[in-house]
């Protein structure tokens, strides 16, 4: 029971940011910068709550896994695409972005575990402390608690240097992850491939439609498939062994 509500918690607040993504763009225009800070800084705090209670109370799956990425990727394309109304320098980093869906597609369909770099990761949090920054900059009149002193100072710096300035991190961490991504391709070799797994211990042969299910719901929410098999071979090539194991008659 514990793991179920813990399951239900972990994902909900990985729901909030797939609602931020839709939120983000009329709050910024209608309540400013500020707020769209305050609600960046919502949304990325889920991303770290989310995976620590995932951790702690054993419910990582390999559905949470793909859920989460999928809400980290939408909601940072969302603040790219507000700063692009802010800066044009954020369109080199929305261009990095759809190179890395598709660099991670084409791993997912030759069967490789599709796992963000630790480069990646960094890079995650290096574009939401950017954008928190950025957003702040441009409506820091609205920040209550700075001095006048401070925010004249901010205000009399040239918008565009200082906007171009703080974007260099996010364009650093992009190019490092797009790298770290191609040189991996370039040296991956599936023929050298390990540990492709044999899931047959953790799947029934199917008698009916309930067995056919309960294997699709072994492999993509028991956390103790996942941790078996997050590292060893891709999620694609596990469903290949799971569509044959429901076949067999």
């Amino acid at each position: 029971m514990v793991r179920i509500v813990a399951f239900l918690i972990v994902n909900a607040l990985t729901a909030v940011r797939i609602i931020g993504v839709f939120c983000l763009v009329p709050i910024y225009h209608r309540h400013g910068g500020a707020a769209a800070a305050v609600l960046s800084i919502l949304c990325y705090f889920t991303d770290f709550l989310d995976g620590m209670i995932a951790r702690k109370c054993k419910v990582v799956s390999f559905f949470g896994s793909m859920f989460d990425g999928v809400a980290d990727k939408a909601f940072t394309v969302a603040n790219l695409l507000v700063l692009l109304t802010i800066t044009k320098f954020a369109l080199i980093p929305i261009f990095f972005e759809i190179a890395i869906v598709i660099i991670q597609t084409v791993k997912f369909g030759k069967g490789i575990n599709v796992q963000g770099s630790m480069t990646g990761k960094i890079k995650t949090w290096i574009i939401a402390l950017t954008v928190i920054a950025l957003y702040l900059v441009t409506d820091i009149k609205h920040i209550f608690f700075l001095s006048n002193s401070f925010i004249n100072k901010i205000s009399s710096l040239k918008q565009d240097l200082l906007i171009g300035f703080l974007s260099i991190p996010i364009m650093v961490f992009e190019v490092l992850t797009i790298i770290s991504y191609l040189l991996f391709l370039k040296t991956y070799n599936p023929i050298e491939k390990k540990d492709i797994p044999n899931i047959d211990t953790f799947l029934i042969k199917p008698k009916n439609s309930k067995d056919k299910i309960n294997n699709y719901l072994t492999v993509w929410l028991n956390y103790d498939f996942y941790l078996k098999y997050k590292d060893s071979c891709g999620l694609n090539s596990i469903l290949k062994q799971v569509k044959a194991m429901n076949n067999i008659k």
